[in-house]
């Protein structure tokens, strides 16, 4: 959606890309937006929760590495004393690979790297040593029977293998210390929301409170606070539903269990609705039939957390190394933008400031990650600034448009500064395209699954963008739409699908016959 409305900029917004336009008071927003810049970076790693995921991942990396590595170690000794294998080095480095890669996948076979709850790393010299001496043996075998004229020095396999040994032990040792450390401050541990306070609640919180349990109760949520309590026994309530949703937004909670008694399934489709917008994992106990979940939650699965039982609703949404991968992706391809394209943005402020009365910049407040409200950064192109109670879409030939500033809309032009809000952490390239507030009210009231769109960061372009559907929403159909593929980028993400729509951006994203 194009808002019409703009707000007038402060000093402190752009001047990082038009520095012919700074004047002194420019230099303490310069440094203001650097000092942020840098709180938000100490603040990203205070207090972290890490994903259990990732660090399996890079133990498993860790255990390729020193297998390579200690291959590399065996070849530059045996190179140092004139002593190498008959035949080609590539022949060398396929059969040291195969036997990386099959001990990579019996590893993986037995669980080593698996996310479990508490993170653990295991250290088993003696199975490294058996494992490892198996797969050599057989790799180099089946190579022979293949016909590979590979011969090796006595010493190369056996100085190979104990090196092997030896790095794995000691990189296992290594992160199992740093994964211990980092599981006692609870960095690990996932952050856990109850609703409904009855038994149920008490045996979770129950299992919460039992050391090693890898998860950390927030609180737990009930409307039934009195007399009307369908299930007594449990723990006292932290809120209502209403408390749950606030604490979601902060984000403080990375699950929700929604744990009522059967009495009270009547009630589950509401709540569930209610709560399935936060960038949560939610998951409801498996006493409770699926056929009452509502109509647009198809897939689900079972899991448990100690003694109770749940049904996975949904999963949380770009966790992991989705995340991580995301920022790099913005980083990489962001920070070069900004600045091959200042000269740009030197000429287009030039024009705006000729073409019209007014400031090159304007802010208006936006909807990001978890509904956190920002200010998005945009090139003026209207004669209005409005971020109120009433911003009215831009129209065809709308005469609040300038004449620079129609062509910056036709060709997006005017968002490039958002360039600055990537940059910021506050939106990502690829996303759901933040709206102005009062639009997001509008819409979240009268299309159900609205607010959902705000389980990840907003982009500077998106699916629904490169499908089409953006610029002016005459009906509430033509928000659906939008809707509908911003959900569907949120469930199917992917680094290639980010890329995919990157690169068809500047073919149906930047220009469009609704952009005006």
């Amino acid at each position: 959606m194009r808002a019409g409305g703009e707000e007038q900029p402060s000093a402190a917004t752009v001047p990082v890309l038009a520095p012919a336009l700074v004047t002194f008071s420019d230099f303490a927003s310069i440094r203001a937006l650097a000092t942020t810049l840098a709180s938000r970076l100490r603040a990203s790693f205070k207090d972290r929760r890490w994903s259990a995921r990732v660090v399996m991942d890079l133990v498993a990396i860790t255990d390729v590495a020193a297998m390579g590595a200690a291959a590399l170690l065996t070849a530059l000794w045996h190179q140092g004393l004139n002593i190498a294998p008959a035949g080609h080095p590539l022949i060398r480095l396929e059969v040291c690979l195969v036997a990386i890669g099959v001990m990579h996948f019996i590893a993986r076979q037995r669980g080593d790297y698996t996310a479990t709850r508490p993170v653990r790393v295991t250290v088993q010299p003696m199975l490294f040593a058996v494992s490892f001496a198996t797969v050599i043996l057989a790799v180099v075998v089946v190579a022979k029977a293949l016909g590979s004229p590979e011969t090796w020095p006595m010493s190369w396999l056996p100085i190979w293998w104990a090196l092997s040994v030896t790095l794995l032990t000691l990189g296992r040792r290594t992160a199992a210390t740093l994964v211990s450390a980092l599981r006692e401050h609870g960095a690990f541990s996932s952050t856990l929301a109850v609703y409904g306070s009855g038994r149920i609640a008490q045996q979770i919180a129950a299992h919460a409170r039992t050391p090693g349990s890898g998860v950390r109760l927030i609180g737990v949520y009930d409307d039934r606070l009195a007399e009307d309590r369908l299930d007594d026994g449990g723990p006292a309530a932290a809120g209502t539903l209403e408390h749950l949703i606030a604490a979601g937004r902060q984000d403080r909670i990375d699950e929700i269990i929604i744990a009522l008694p059967p009495a009270a399934d009547g009630r589950l489709a509401e709540i569930v609705r209610r709560v399935e917008h936060l960038p949560v994992s939610l998951h409801i106990c498996t006493h409770i039939a699926s056929d009452l979940l509502p109509a647009e939650i198809q897939q689900h699965r079972v899991s448990a957390l100690g003694p109770v039982g749940l049904l996975d609703v949904k999963a949380k949404p770009m966790a992991d190394w989705a995340p991580v991968v995301k920022r790099i992706q913005d980083y990489v391809i962001a920070v070069p933008l900004v600045l091959l394209l200042t000269p740009v943005f030197i000429l287009i402020a030039i024009a705006i400031k000729f073409d019209s009365a007014g400031p090159v910049f304007f802010r208006q407040r936006r909807h990001g990650l978890n509904h956190r409200v920002f200010q998005v950064l945009k090139f003026r192109s209207m004669r209005v600034a409005e971020d109120g109670a009433t911003v009215t879409q831009a129209t065809k030939r709308d005469p609040r448009v300038t004449r620079v500033g129609g062509f910056l809309r036709r060709t997006s032009l005017d968002e490039l500064p958002q360039l600055i809000n990537i940059v910021t952490g506050d939106m990502a390239l690829v996303g759901p395209r933040p709206h102005a507030l009062v639009h997001n009210e509008h819409y979240g009231e009268i299309l159900e699954r609205y607010a959902n769109r705000h389980q990840v960061k907003p982009g500077l372009t998106g699916w629904a963008q490169i499908n089409g559907f953006r610029g002016e929403t005459l009906t509430p159909d033509d928000m659906r739409n939008r809707v509908e593929h911003d959900l569907w980028y949120i469930d199917n993400w992917s680094l290639l699908l980010d890329l995919r729509i990157l690169a068809l951006t500047p073919l149906y994203g930047f220009t469009h016959k609704n952009a005006y």
